[in-house]
């Protein structure tokens, strides 16, 4: 694994997809939540597909209208490069929720990952995440 830090803006796995991200559109945002949702809670959530799930969220709330606290405008340009056909996608804030409640599930490596290392910021950057969801 290469570089981890809370924000997405400090995971290696986190930049790899929004770098895709920002070539192949809004589809990449419903599919990264969709598959992180619909994974079943007896399997196991690796990494990177809870990683591209989180930042798929994060996109969402941005294109939604709120920000995570501190955001620059290049990051926030690189959130919102599709916002408008992001917000257009169905459903596309409860998916963003139950990606994100999928994400911090007892079998998700991602969560499993943070809660061994830095609970606390953790739990702080998940809770944000929520509340800018709804």
């Amino acid at each position: 694994m290469g570089a981890s830090g809370i924000s997405i803006f400090e995971d290696d796995a986190s930049l790899v997809w929004l770098d895709a991200y920002a070539s192949s559109g809004a589809g990449k945002v419903a599919r990264a939540l969709d598959d992180a949702a619909g994974t079943p809670v007896t399997e196991v959530l690796e990494l990177d597909r809870g990683a591209a799930a989180r930042v798929a969220a994060e996109v969402v709330a941005v294109a939604l209208g709120d920000l995570p606290e501190g955001i620059t405008q290049d990051q926030l340009e690189r959130l919102n490069v599709h916002g408008s056909d992001v917000r257009a996608l169905p459903d596309i804030k409860s998916r963003a929720k139950a990606a994100v409640n999928r994400i911090i599930s007892d079998k998700s490596e991602l969560h499993e990952l943070w809660m061994e290392r830095d609970q606390r910021a953790w739990v702080a950057a998940i809770n944000d995440l929520q509340r800018r969801l709804g």
